[in-house]
């Protein structure tokens, strides 16, 4: 036993076993655990105040109910939700004459975003208004039911090029035919992209512009292979982006993908998010937060020990060579150095690994009192002592 600066370093080589029942119930209680104690170290009440020493008494937390640290984290990116994006493309051969329209702006189903010259919709036209002349003149024949036929015919060629109820009826009442066929944005949304400029000659079917509603997005998650299990179509999960620290994005899964990326050893989940605000755009990073079930563990194949193991606080952990360490306080200023082997909570697979408390099997029992500041100058203390007992 040595005395160094106020403090009293005893070496041990003791084996205790696991507390009776009449210990407390938790941790150790079920299992006959056995401790390792190699050293103790006892402070004078000087020491103990100058080191700042606070512990902590082991609770009775089941740790299958630690749902605030099983989070799986894993990288993902915003997508355009394919079933909100549509393409405005030409229903008719002819020359793009305008178009009013750029790359971010926002418009309305319906809206007028651009005209084309077509002499096929000028036919069209011409094709209805005669039909429906003639349907007229012979209203009171036997031949009327044939005549409004083939203006109906005339009416639906216009309907497929693209032009509207109010202007195919304003030709059946002898209205002029207009020279240009207006086009119109297919649903709201944003542009995101223009394919043609005005003047050039489109064919039928060409793209024209494409138009996205970004209300919603998808945010698709790289899951790896371990973590499988621990995802489920339905699944809640919260999004975040560097763009906007601190604030997060609710959404849920809504699909998983059949093939495993033989590259990335991942596989993408895609989730379903609200964006009122148009603020989370495709192509941002993003980092997928999901919350993972209590049996999780289980669910996933993997055993569990009889012995359910305690939550301790990971500012308790200590490395000390390959062997990771705690401090038990036994008696008042007396602290056990005991090794112990600690689980994280988080999903095998997941990015986060800084959970605030960590599984631990065994060790420590429910009731006792473990260091969480102050570990290190324990630590050290053990340290100085050996180097002496060496000299």
């Amino acid at each position: 036993m040595s005395g160094i600066n106020g403090w009293r370093v005893v070496a041990l080589a003791l084996v205790v076993g696991a507390c009776s029942p009449e210990g407390g119930a938790g941790a150790g209680d079920a299992a006959e655990t056995t401790m390792h104690e190699d050293s103790v170290v006892v402070l004078t009440a000087e020491a103990a105040t100058s080191a700042g020493i606070t512990s902590i008494v082991v609770a009775a937390d089941d740790p299958r109910d630690a749902m605030d640290e099983r989070v799986l984290e894993v990288p993902g990116h915003v997508e355009l939700d394919p079933r909100r994006v549509e393409v405005l493309s030409a229903r008719v051969s002819g020359r793009l004459e305008d178009l009013d329209v750029v790359q971010g702006d926002q418009v309305a189903a319906g809206e007028t975003v651009g005209s084309v010259f077509s002499t096929a919709y000028l036919t069209a036209q011409t094709d209805l208004q005669q039909a429906a002349r003639r349907a007229s003149l012979l209203a009171p024949s036997a031949d009327s039911a044939g005549a409004r036929a083939l203006a109906d015919a005339a009416a639906r060629r216009l309907r497929l090029i693209g032009e509207s109820e109010p202007a195919i009826e304003a030709l059946r009442g002898g209205g002029m035919p207009l020279d240009l066929l207006a086009l119109r944005a297919p649903r709201a949304g944003s542009v995101l992209e223009s394919h043609v400029l005005p003047g050039r000659s489109i064919a039928l079917g060409d793209p024209i512009l494409t138009i996205a509603d970004l209300t919603e997005v998808d945010v698709v998650a790289e899951v790896p292979e371990v973590s499988l299990p621990s995802v489920r179509v339905g699944q809640s999960a919260t999004v975040a982006v560097a763009a906007f620290p601190g604030r997060e994005f609710r959404g849920t899964v809504e699909r998983l993908h059949d093939v495993l990326d033989p590259q990335t050893r991942t596989v993408q989940a895609v989730l379903h998010v609200p964006n009122s605000t148009r603020i989370l755009r495709p192509g941002m990073y993003a980092t997928v937060r999901l919350s993972v079930a209590p049996d999780v563990r289980r669910a996933a194949g993997g055993t569990r020990a009889e012995d359910p193991g305690v939550l301790i606080p990971r500012s308790a952990l200590v490395v000390d060579g390959d062997e990771t360490i705690i401090f038990v306080e036994t008696a008042e200023r007396s602290y056990v150095r005991r090794v112990v082997r600690p689980e994280s909570l988080a999903p095998a697979g997941s990015m986060r690994v800084d959970a605030t408390r960590v599984l631990v099997r065994a060790g420590v029992r429910v009731g006792e009192r473990v260091v969480v500041r102050g570990a290190f100058t324990l630590k050290s203390e053990l340290g100085k002592s050996a180097l002496e007992e060496h000299e």
